[in-house]
């Protein structure tokens, strides 16, 4: 069987701690917040929870009706969705996943900015990450005492945080020894060579 994508272990994560239909799946992961983590919507839920019934992983439990609304079925992990549950998901906690952020080529080729947009592309960045960081502690703190979620089911939310904060640390450190080290930068010196050139007249002709 494939490697199961993020949304169905989304999904069949939730299915193992009970039964549920998916447009629950879907209210509980964004009562948890964890629609951020993915492009999600309800359809993709609708279309995973289908995928892991035609694979064994999930079955029906039951029906439910509210009101005067449609019935809805409810589905449940199967013993083969826990075990394939719980193996993918101990690979998502230890295993390595390598990313290519752009932001590192951008760092790798920053001395080819301007040393003033440089900073100030830094700058920026900065100010967008400290406002993340403000948002990620509200909600850790929302989930944690509003909504009385126990550390284990925020841990996305609890690192989130402390990435953002130690990413906000580190800027505000290297924008101070930027703008206090003493070198030109390389494109400095070519944008200086070129108005130079620019600025010798041309001889009557």
């Amino acid at each position: 069987m494939a490697e199961l994508p993020v949304v169905a272990v989304m999904a069949l994560a939730l299915l193992h701690e009970e039964p549920m239909h998916p447009y629950e799946i879907f209210r509980t992961l964004e009562q948890r917040c964890e629609t951020r983590l993915v492009r999600i919507n309800v359809g993709a839920i609708y279309h995973a929870v289908d995928r892991l019934v035609a694979d064994g992983l999930a079955e029906a439990a039951g029906t439910e009706r509210e009101g005067k609304r449609p019935e809805r079925t409810t589905y449940r992990a199967t013993a083969a969705g826990t075990a394939a549950l719980l193996p993918r998901l101990t690979s998502l906690l230890a295993d390595d996943h390598p990313v290519y952020p752009p932001f590192a080529v951008g760092l790798a080729e920053a001395p080819h900015l301007p040393r003033a947009q440089a900073l100030a592309a830094l700058a920026a960045r900065r100010d967008r990450l400290a406002a993340a960081r403000a948002w990620s502690a509200a909600t850790l703190t929302k989930l944690r005492e509003e909504r009385n979620l126990p550390l284990r089911f925020v841990l996305d939310v609890d690192h989130e945080a402390a990435m953002l904060a130690a990413e906000v640390a580190w800027l505000d450190d290297v924008i101070g020894r930027l703008e206090a080290d003493p070198d030109t930068w390389e494109s400095d010196q070519v944008l200086a060579g070129t108005a130079s050139v620019s600025a010798v007249p041309h001889p009557a002709s």
